[in-house]
């Protein structure tokens, strides 16, 4: 930085105050001084080299292990597309449920006792069946009129090298159920033609036919629950064509038809029919009344 000093310019033509140190007049040009000699720098120490190291020989390696490897130049991977921030949802205040109640130990008590009920139930058995345990089962088939399954079992049986005795216990079964069966089949059939007999006989308004039927029917296979039903009904229906001919006679102030068909229809003793055979049985009374007044009053 140079200092401000008290001095004027050298050119007396110029003359000029300068306040600081110029090397050159800023108004006429006139150089004020000799410029300072240049500082000459420090002599530098030459560097000392150290004395060269002798060289020693070593192999060169090959030319593939020298040069190294290319890696293959790739396609530059596609930018990802920008991840777009999902909407944030507005928060929703939900109320909280109250916390469920303990399971009690009644309830625990209760499911373990069901499935041990169940166990039970549905528990495999371990244990085959025996060969007696084989022909009884055998046997009830062959009872209820399943010949086949009950064959079947015994050729099992056969095949299995049961006990002899067993063997023919089973066959004994068979053959006696195959007769009792036919016997049931041949009297179902015979049922079916009854039922369908009688059944066209109420229709034509002939209950006798039906009671016909039915006669030659118990004659061969006898009386059951299904034969005793159809026997009250065909009662029922000759007791009521007896009463209508009562109220026939009734009308026709025929007493003594009315008397004949009351007797006949109370033969049958059906007590769907009693109700009705009291009133017809009165009405006759009243007949008979007005029959004996009428014979007594004078001519």
């Amino acid at each position: 930085m140079l200092e401000p000093v008290n001095n004027r310019c050298i050119n007396a033509a110029c003359g000029k105050p300068l306040l600081l140190r110029v090397a050159y007049c800023p108004f006429c040009g006139t150089a004020q001084a000799a410029a300072p000699a240049a500082v000459a720098p420090p002599p530098v120490a030459p560097a000392v080299m150290p004395p060269p190291i002798p060289p020693q020989w070593r192999p060169m390696p090959p030319a593939s292990v020298l040069a190294p490897p290319v890696a293959p130049q790739s396609d530059p991977a596609p930018a990802p597309p920008p991840i777009r921030d999902a909407p944030q949802k507005p928060a929703v205040f939900r109320s909280v449920p109250p916390p469920r109640a303990p399971v009690r130990l009644r309830t625990w008590l209760l499911a373990a006792a069901a499935l041990v009920g169940i166990w039970f139930v549905n528990k495999p058995v371990d244990k085959p069946a025996s060969v007696a345990e084989q022909v009884q089962a055998a046997t009830a088939l062959a009872q209820q009129c399943d010949l086949d399954g009950a064959r079947s079992a015994l050729a099992v049986l056969k095949s299995a090298k049961a006990p002899a005795a067993q063997i023919k216990r089973l066959q004994a079964s068979i053959t006696g159920a195959a007769a009792s069966c036919d016997k049931r089949q041949k009297r179902a059939q015979a049922w079916e033609q009854v039922v369908l007999a009688s059944a066209q006989a109420f229709d034509a308004g002939k209950p006798e036919l039906a009671a016909t039927r039915l006669a030659a029917y118990v004659k061969r296979w006898g009386e059951d629950a299904d034969t005793i039903e159809l026997d009250a009904r065909i009662k029922v229906a000759l007791a009521s064509r007896e009463l209508d001919k009562a109220d026939a006679c009734l009308a026709g102030a025929d007493h003594r038809c009315m008397e004949k068909s009351l007797l006949a229809a109370e033969r049958y003793k059906r007590p769907e029919l009693a109700a009705r055979t009291k009133a017809l049985r009165a009405a006759l009374s009243q007949l008979l009344e007005r029959a004996l007044l009428d014979g007594a009053a004078p001519p």
